[in-house]
């Protein structure tokens, strides 16, 4: 028995919102590696969120329970002492400028 068009056609397009939803959120929850150089990190808290400026863009950094990450004073203090040195920044998330949104730190390296 031949399936309808109208069966098809409901099966694609319910196909293509999952891919869209998974792609989205691969896009939030998948962790980037930016090289950039650091140009102010400060250890005071601005709206409960650390605040790290870089060449590339800002970011914050903040605990995330769901991702297990506690050491958010930790990885500013690695943001402060390596100020104004090429760095690798590991971040996620998204940065959209009209909900004041930036990308989440996870960890910061010094690039060598």
């Amino acid at each position: 028995m031949p399936t309808s068009p109208i069966r098809w056609k409901l099966k694609a397009v319910l196909f293509g919102t999952v891919m869209i939803i998974v792609l989205t959120l691969y896009s939030y929850f998948i962790p980037d590696t930016i090289r950039t150089r650091i140009t102010d990190a400060q250890l005071t808290k601005v709206d409960g969120y650390y605040m790290i400026a870089t060449e590339y863009r800002p970011f914050v950094n903040h605990d995330a329970k769901y991702r297990l990450k506690f050491d958010s004073g930790t990885v500013q203090n690695e943001a402060i002492r390596l100020k104004g040195k090429e760095v690798l920044i590991r971040v996620y998330g998204w940065r959209i400028s009209i909900f004041s949104t930036y990308e989440n730190v996870l960890s910061i390296k010094e690039a060598g």
